[in-house]
């Protein structure tokens, strides 16, 4: 097999794929039925929410994980497989401890619970980044960050109509919907069996783990690096606070809890079909089209939200939105895995992807121009897809890989 033709094995894909699915699997129980849970449990609302903050805020540092395995192989057994284990043993044991506890009775226990299940998560999710960077040949990254966005997003929709259907029918709290903490559980314990089959195997430098350096970590100030990182942040800031939005702007159109829960599941479809497009369509366009094709398909699907008039439209726009953040998310990784520093992957790819961390401000900074416009939507979105618009500017800068400056826009297509 010819480098130019090397591809990530397929066990390798398959334990990624499963991990990225296990975070949509636990993501759409957290945010969308945990807080109802503790509530039905007779944990105030308020509280229930600063619980569910404290737990998911693990999440905003998970980066600092990335030099524990960067640096530190545990007993000689690797530098990714063993957090990845550790990481989703974690997990099982905090979601165990969710369904074992009454938040009721025990809200402390309860809320250490959530902290180890999450801070599992971030264990497993940097580390797998840093095996993904490790194992991944330059030319496979689009189709294998397509796979796993895909795997990401359907599971996110699929559970978070599942878990829906399952509580609306036996009810929230201990002792009716202890099963779908427990369906969570059960489902990471798949990529957990599958880990301890698969190889770490690196197609680099970062098999090389005695040139360890902290000034890896300078790849982060080069001129690349911080436009790249701008990116992310701002397509990212307009992305979260239109979505964490939209049920608003549901519900100001009459629409109940329902109808918004299958515009959400709607809105992760489009993610998946998003993700998946990537690899298969933008292989065949230059690298600069590809970021350029992801922010204006953004800024229209921002702006035909105010077009909604009935459910055939609602839907409509739902998913050409997802489509649009699929596709930015997918190729965002893209180029924070080739920007990131192998010698220390995971760390440098997780302060990249850290840069998205930054776009939950935009919920709050949305609701502002809302109210700023007397409770008007529309205004919101015309303002969100011309800030969209105006990142076309970074495509030029980002369209050639880093520290190849004289490779051509169609040869960084291929990247």
């Amino acid at each position: 097999m010819t480098p130019s033709k090397a591809t990530t094995s397929a066990r390798a894909t398959a334990l990624f794929a499963l991990l990225y699915a296990v975070q949509g699997v636990v993501v759409a129980y957290l945010t969308n039925f945990n807080k109802g849970y503790m509530v039905a449990a007779g944990v105030d609302e308020r509280i229930a929410a600063r619980v569910e903050t404290l737990a998911l805020s693990l999440l905003m540092f998970k980066f600092v994980l990335g030099p524990v395995s960067d640096r530190w192989s545990p007993f000689g057994l690797g530098h990714r497989r063993p957090y990845i284990i550790l990481g989703l043993m974690l997990l099982i044991l905090g979601l165990f401890g969710l369904s074992a506890l009454d938040p009721g009775v025990t809200l402390f226990g309860f809320g250490a619970a959530a902290v180890v299940a999450v801070g599992g998560m971030c264990l497993f999710d940097t580390t797998c980044d840093g095996m993904v960077i490790d194992v991944t040949p330059p030319n496979d990254r689009s189709r294998v960050q397509g796979l796993l966005q895909l795997s990401r997003f359907l599971a996110t929709m699929v559970c978070t109509l599942g878990f829906g259907f399952w509580i609306e029918h036996h009810g929230p709290g201990p002792g009716r919907s202890d099963a779908v903490i427990l369906a969570c559980a059960a489902f990471a314990m798949v990529p957990l069996a599958l880990a301890f089959f698969v190889r770490e195997r690196s197609t680099g430098a970062a098999s090389d783990r005695e040139r360890f350096d902290w000034a890896a970590m300078k790849v982060m100030f080069t001129p690349y690096s911080l436009i790249l990182i701008a990116y992310g942040a701002l397509y990212g800031l307009v992305g979260v606070g239109v979505e964490f939005n939209l049920n608003r702007w549901y519900a100001a159109l009459g629409y109940g809890n329902d109808a918004n829960g299958v515009f959400s599941a709607i809105r992760y479809g489009g993610r998946a079909a998003g993700a998946i497009a990537l690899p298969i369509l933008g292989a065949r366009m230059t690298r600069s089209r590809r970021i350029a094709l992801g922010l204006i398909v953004l800024a229209a699907a921002t702006i035909l939200q105010a077009a909604v008039v009935d459910s055939v439209s609602a839907g409509a726009t739902a998913f050409l939105f997802g489509l649009a953040n699929g596709w930015n998310d997918a190729l965002f990784c893209v180029l924070a895995m080739e920007a990131a520093n192998p010698l220390m992957a995971a760390s440098t790819f997780a302060i990249f992807m850290a840069a998205s961390n930054v776009s939950i401000v935009g919920d709050f900074l949305f609701l502002e121009v809302v109210h700023l416009f007397g409770g008007r939507f529309a205004p919101a979105f015309a303002i969100c897809a011309a800030l969209v618009l105006g990142l076309v500017g970074f495509v030029r800068p980002l369209s050639r890989p880093p520290h190849r400056a004289a490779t051509s826009d169609a040869e960084g297509a291929a990247a």
